[in-house]
This record gives C-alpha cells, sequence and structure tokens, in this order.
C-alpha cells in the first residue's frame, strides 16, 4: 500500500500501520465499510488511519466531513512537546498510552496560553491576549470578541499616543461601574491573557451557534459572557455579590450557569434574556476558605464542590490535599463525598468532568486527576514545573504522571477529542 505523506494529511499523528496479510489488501476496503469502522474508533484513531494508504485517506477525510466519533471519547492530556514543532499539539492519550500529534491552527500552538477546553475545543489566548476556540479535530478555529470589550479593560497608549498595551481597571460593585479613582494595572498586549481569562467555560459547541462563553476575570473575580458572534463581553453586574468567582459550570437541563465563590456561595446565573439574572441557590455562610475551589456537576443532576489546598515542595506549588463535597440545596449544606461509585474525575483548566472506570480501565477509581490551574503561579513562573497526576481519596496520596518529552508551556491540560455536535447528528441520521 501506498504510504500518504503528512503533508498530505496535514497532521501526523503517531501510530503504526496495520500489518500486512498474505492474500489481502487492506487498501481496497470499500469505503462505506471503513467509515462504519471509523465510526467505533476514537478521534485520535481515526486520525492515524488517516495515514495509512491513499484510499484510507479520502475515508479518513469523509469520516471527518460527516463528524463521526465515539461517542464516550477517552481522556487525552494536550501539551506541548520538545522534540515537536512550535504549531504541534501533542495529545497524549491515557487510554491507549500513546502520544499522537496535531498541526494547529496559527497561531502556532506553543505561542498560546491554553486557558480551558470543552466540547471538544480548547479555549486559548494568543499573544495579543484575543480568545480563540479551536478543535483539533477539524482544525475549526472561532474568535471571541477583543479584550478590550470587557468592561474594566481598555487599550492602553504611551507618551506618543500609540497602542501598546491594556489598562485594567478595578470595578466599582456599589454604583456598577469602572472605578475612575483608582490608577488601572497597566499590562502588555501578552500579560492581559493571566488576567483576562482566569476560567473559561463555553455552554455547548461553538459550532452549534448556540454556544455562550463565560470569562472569569480580575480585577476581583469578575464574570463575564458573550454568545459566539458578539461583537463585545457583558458584565454581570446583578448586585454587590458578583465577585470572587472560583469557578463556573453549565446545565444543560435548565440552561443555567451556576458559579462557585471562594467561600463556597454557589450562584445560578441566567443568560438568556435582554440582561443576567442571577440567583443565589447556596448559602454556606462562610467566610473566604484560603484553597482554590471548583463546581463539578453529577450525571444525576447533583453539583458537587472540590476544594484543592496547596503546599511548595522544593519552591514547586503541589497539590496536598482534595476535599469533595456533594451540595445539599434543600439543607443548605456540604457533606463530604469519599466515593465516587467507581469513577475519576478530571480537575484543571479543563471544564470538570467524571469517567467510569468500566470504560476505561486505566484510570484509578476514586480518584481526581488534576493539572496545574494556578494563573498567579503560572505568570510568575512561566516555564516552570507544572503538576500532572492523580490524587486518590481512599488514602489522600498523590500519584505523578511524568511524560518524556512534556514541555511547561503551554499548560498542559485535559481533554476530550470531539467533532462538531451538528456534524455528529448529520451522521447518526446518514448511518442507520
Amino acid at each position: 500500500m501506498e504510504q500518504v505523506s503528512s503533508s498530505v494529511t496535514g497532521e501526523l499523528l503517531e501510530q503504526e500501520a496495520p500489518p500486512s496479510t498474505p492474500g489481502l489488501d487492506w487498501s481496497q476496503l470499500p469505503a462505506d465499510l471503513l467509515i462504519r469502522i471509523f465510526c467505533t474508533l476514537e478521534i485520535p484513531d481515526i486520525f492515524s488511519s488517516g495515514v495509512v494508504c491513499r484510499s484510507w485517506h479520502a475515508s479518513y477525510l469523509e469520516a471527518r466531513r460527516l463528524g463521526i466519533c465515539s461517542n464516550n471519547p477517552g481522556p487525552c492530556l494536550v501539551f506541548s512537546s520538545s522534540d515537536r514543532d512550535p504549531s504541534v499539539a501533542t495529545l497524549h492519550s491515557l487510554t491507549t498510552g500513546k502520544d499522537y500529534y496535531v498541526t494547529m491552527p496559527d497561531p502556532p500552538f506553543r505561542t498560546r496560553y491554553i486557558v480551558g477546553s470543552s466540547h471538544g475545543w480548547l479555549i486559548t489566548a494568543d499573544e495579543r491576549s484575543n480568545l480563540l476556540l479551536v478543535n483539533p479535530a477539524t482544525q475549526a478555529q472561532i474568535t471571541m470578541p477583543p479584550p478590550e470589550t470587557i468592561k474594566n479593560v481598555r487599550i492602553h497608549c504611551n507618551s506618543e499616543g500609540v497602542p501598546d498595551g491594556y489598562d485594567l481597571f478595578t470595578m466599582d460593585l456599589s454604583s456598577r461601574d469602572v472605578d475612575t479613582e483608582t490608577e488601572p494595572d497597566d499590562l502588555s498586549w501578552e500579560e492581559g491573557r493571566f488576567y483576562f481569562y482566569k476560567r473559561v467555560v463555553l455552554s455547548a459547541d461553538p459550532s452549534s451557534r448556540n454556544c455562550t462563553v463565560m470569562i472569569l476575570h480580575l480585577l476581583d473575580n469578575l464574570l463575564s459572557y458573550a454568545r459566539v458572534g458578539d461583537t463585545h463581553w457583558t458584565w454581570i453586574n446583578v448586585d454587590g455579590l458578583c465577585w470572587n468567582y472560583h469557578d463556573v459550570l453549565y446545565k444543560n437541563d435548565d440552561r443555567l450557569f451556576y458559579a462557585i465563590q471562594g467561600n463556597g456561595d454557589v450562584h445560578a446565573i441566567d443568560t438568556n434574556g435582554p440582561s443576567p439574572m442571577l440567583r443565589v441557590v447556596l448559602d454556606t455562610k462562610n467566610s473566604l476558605i484560603n484553597n482554590t475551589k471548583y463546581i463539578v456537576l453529577l450525571e444525576s443532576g447533583d453539583l458537587l464542590q472540590v476544594w484543592r489546598y496547596y503546599k511548595h515542595v522544593n519552591k514547586d506549588r503541589r497539590t496536598r490535599e482534595l476535599i469533595v463535597y456533594k451540595v445539599d440545596l434543600v439543607e443548605q449544606k456540604l457533606d463530604e463525598l469519599k466515593d465516587f461509585d467507581s469513577r475519576a474525575l478530571f480537575i484543571g483548566f479543563n471544564s470538570s468532568f467524571f469517567l467510569g472506570v468500566e470504560d476505561f480501565p486505566m484510570l484509578t477509581p476514586n480518584s481526581v486527576y488534576c493539572t496545574d490551574d494556578s494563573m498567579d503561579y503560572i505568570y510568575c513562573v512561566r516555564f516552570g514545573f507544572r503538576e500532572v497526576g492523580a490524587f486518590h481519596l481512599e488514602d489522600s496520596s498523590f500519584t505523578d504522571q511524568p511524560i518524556g518529552s512534556r514541555l511547561n508551556w503551554p499548560p498542559p491540560i485535559w481533554f476530550r477529542p470531539s467533532f462538531s455536535e451538528e456534524k455528529r447528528r448529520s451522521t447518526s441520521i446518514l448511518l442507520v
């Protein structure tokens, strides 16, 4: 069989071609059969199949056009490899233990700050601090509104009137406007992305054209949102409670965002109307607790909180402890949870997700797989140590997951590959 070069595929992914079998020519498999086979594979393996031969490559392109893939994709760690070009992203599959390589659209992958992942898309910020949503499987890329349209951000000009960065203002929560009496922080074009995107969450696949993007930004950990196609960000300023957020998630069943604050309080935020609306669904009556908090959705619709405590080991920031709580919205309390029912949780810059160990037996049950998502630490130590590993609830131990050629910039992130939702829906009709 004639091998297809990486210049033909656009993405070269490390995988051995199937062994030849005497009397069989695998390149002659019918295209419709190949596409049905591809439907059972995970996306990295579909990529790999595209470099086997020209006929398989043609079926790969058709599979990519249709958007077929597994309905339960395995977890990958996305990072930049020291032995690859700066434009290439490495997807390390926890399912296969192999590395796959994807050439990303401009700007080069290694120049981006990776600030989130959701619905098969990576959420990135370029060196001008523009927010870019990119799907490694389809190479689609969407640009969100520019940073200067965030309520407390302005373009900064030097003494000669030439734009050279951003001014970041404090917000006056009582007047719900910019505090003009306080000097703004002067940020370079590139520095802005560390302040504008502490957390980024998607309500849906951006290719569905019905996606709202929520950003958690400084100063004071505020929330703003924009829909794909909007020209500006809308600040959520319902009242003086709208600050000090740590994490956000989106629930499909009620079409609301749920945001957790530094003291553990949870707010439900409705962005479906002309103006945002907010409701306090959990009032813990706690004071601020010095840890990082995540909000997680169970399949049942219940909410969890994950509290992450840190320590320093030889100047490296490490996870000391993780405590998981189930949120009781009726009794307005938190109950500690030690058992995930044989599931594993993935947290970090990614939108948190659970996976069942019965589907992915290489995972350790009742464990939290973590990546480093401390903006302050990453900003101060750009190329320093990045923690990747698993915290085991049963004995509070932590297992590192070293990967040979992984660089520490951009920050590694958990990711589940996916084609677009629209294409997957059309495929389910075509393949019946």
